[in-house]
């Protein structure tokens, strides 16, 4: 018997209507048959929702690619059980007998028996699973036994981004990862389809929540915000989607083929750079210094003890393979780092196995961290990681390689890749000498009087960052200046700050202390002003505040796009003479369409 499961996703329990998706289990349709009997049918949750002309296929592949590594372990471990069986029947009298190429034909046979039954699953599941686009939100459904259905608003969308897999791009294939406001369980991930196709649908899905319909599309379906929380005070241009056809799937303006808006390359990372980079870690360094002084104290125990000392080389192993893994990991998920700005935001293409494509509305990072280790100084190189809404994680440092990968913003780069980093984030610092400011929370100090430093009373909790740790409130932001061997320097827009707090632990309050947190959306950013003057956090902590309700503002995506393009324009070489905005109508077009529905957050 087949169960039936309906999950919403970005929702909470009383977002939905209850009579629209229950499974009833009541009868709601009869007829009458030949025999005067009543035919009773039901009407299952996961068949509810949606018009069947509009669920789409994904490539009949799919399910293959999604579980070859699966397959690949579950044959593995069949061979390990069975191998002493397996040898114990080659080397019988009656496996001689039968010859070597009846035994060659047995095992082909069997893993063709194996594969046979693998795509019989495999065309079954890409059977019962597709997806739908709709005016109101993403549906995807699934399940042979176990059928599931579940759906990503519009206006609870995030983000929407392509992941290709090694096996994937042997096909060509990507699947989609759709961020939603709720947390990582809340995302939708479904794949695979064609590069073309999978393009054409993220710019779809982009479109509808951006609110941009054919003019054919009920009125009633275009309150869907853009890529973010909605508002009621939203607007749509009625001009904005008078360019697209009408959709073939049973409802105007849904299925058909958005335009992908263009794009212009901020800053690109060199792979002689990155590997650098990663080297010059100095938890590397020192990870390879530790494993040289166990390999040579195992040399000596060898000569002096003899192969009993062999055991020594383990932890030399398991430390050599930690440090390879962190290099490769850091290697393949940043190689060929692309930045690029476009009319839907900062458009991210990274991986060197698996590659990733990724779009960050401006509006939805939240704070900034520019990053210096002690290593990369001579070299003057910087990484800038952020802290953006929907790719939340539990902690500073903590999540998974990939999430921590989704939230660099700069791998590494020069001075200048790192300012153009800052201001495609940050619209205005709130001060009237921007670069000099950058300067101070990069390599200033408490000398030179720039930042609040704090007090001589916490120079026994901090006798390193002692003369690093301070903060600056301008007048849009607040900037906290950290770090003695690796220096960072966090900008948080004062409207981002959701709630603020202390904390003051018993040591604090006898030498006058307090620390001051920014609460903002999950992130890996630590957004604390650590060991500051009491009366200087409260001030600190009134003055926030009341710039922070001030602040509720957005910048609109084409004031972001003109923003962006001018500070690069006017830092590009004069030679170089790069095509602005204005020069590219397709740019400033698209800007236009998606700030039509873009209001105060």
């Amino acid at each position: 018997m087949s169960t039936d499961r309906h999950e919403s996703v970005g929702t909470n329990p009383g977002d939905e209507s209850p009579r629209d998706y229950q499974d009833t289990g009541v009868p709601v349709a009869a007829e009458e048959n030949g025999r005067g009997r009543r035919t009773r049918e039901k009407q299952r949750a996961v068949d509810q929702g949606v018009p069947a002309d509009q669920w789409r296929k994904l490539h009949p592949i799919s399910p293959a690619i999604k579980a070859w590594k699966a397959l690949m372990v579950l044959l593995a471990f069949i061979a390990y059980q069975n191998i002493d069986q397996v040898i114990e029947v080659l080397n019988s009298d009656f496996a001689k007998s039968l010859g070597a190429l009846f035994l060659v034909l047995l095992v082909v046979g069997a893993l063709g028996g194996f594969l046979l039954i693998a795509a019989v699953y495999s065309w079954l599941a890409w059977r019962v699973t597709s997806f739908a686009v709709t005016p109101e939100a993403v549906w995807y459904r699934t399940g042979i036994l176990m059928r599931s259905q579940r759906h990503a608003r519009l206006d609870r969308i995030q983000a929407v981004d392509i992941h290709y897999p090694l096996l994937g791009r042997i096909f060509g294939l990507g699947e989609l990862n759709i961020e939603v406001a709720g947390g990582a369980d809340s995302n939708l991930k479904f794949g695979f389809l064609k590069s073309d196709e999978i393009d054409a649908l993220r710019a779809e899905i982009l479109a509808l929540a951006a609110g941009i319909h054919s003019q054919a599309t009920p009125a009633t379906s275009s309150n869907h915000g853009s890529i973010g929380a909605p508002h009621e005070d939203q607007q749509v241009n009625p001009h904005a989607g008078s360019s697209m056809p009408a959709g073939s799937a049973g409802t105007p303006g849904v299925g058909s083929a958005a335009p992908v808006a263009p794009e212009r390359v901020v800053y690109s990372v060199q792979s002689g750079m990155l590997i650098e980079s990663t080297l010059r870690s100095l938890s590397i360094v020192l990870g390879i210094i530790g494993a040289l002084a166990v390999l040579i104290g195992a040399i000596v125990f060898f000569i002096k003890i003899g192969p009993e000392s062999l055991g020594a080389l383990v932890p030399v192993a398991i430390g050599a393979a930690s440090v390879v893994t962190f290099i490769w990991n850091r290697f393949s998920t940043e190689f060929n780092f692309t930045a690029a700005i476009s009319a839907d935001g900062i458009r991210i293409r990274r991986g060197l196995l698996d590659t990733r494509s990724q779009t960050i509305p401006p509006r939805r990072i939240h704070a900034v961290q520019v990053v210096q280790p002690f290593l990369w100084r001579s070299r003057d190189w910087y990484r800038v990681v952020i802290t953006q809404a929907g790719y939340g994680v539990g902690g500073e440092g903590s999540g998974t390689m990939d999430q921590r990968a989704s939230s660099v913003l700069l791998p590494v780069g020069s001075r200048e890749d790192m300012a153009n980093a800052l201001w495609m984030v940050i619209r205005d610092l709130g001060v009237d000498n921007p670069y000099e400011v950058i300067t101070e929370m990069i390599d200033g100090n408490r000398e030179s009087g720039v930042f609040t430093s704090v007090p001589a009373s916490a120079k026994i909790f901090d006798p390193l960052v002692f003369k690093r740790r301070g903060f600056l409130l301008t007048r849009t932001s607040v900037i906290i200046r950290d770090g003695w061997l690796t220096r960072r320097a966090t900008v948080i827009p004062a409207e981002r700050a959701q709630s603020l707090g202390t904390i003051q632990g018993p040591w604090d309050r006898r030498r006058g202390l307090m620390n001051v947190q920014i609460q903002l959306v999950p992130g890996t950013l630590a957004t604390t002003c650590t060991h500051v003057d009491v009366s200087q956090g409260r001030e600190l902590l009134q003055s926030l505040s009341e710039l922070s309700r001030q602040r509720r503002s957005a910048e609109p995506p084409e004031k972001w796009m003109r923003r962006i393009d001018a500070h690069l324009n006017a830092t590009a070489p004069q030679e170089a003479a790069p095509t602005s905005a204005a020069q590219h109508p397709s740019l400033e077009a698209d800007a236009a369409s998606a700030a039509a529905v873009i209001t105060q957050e």
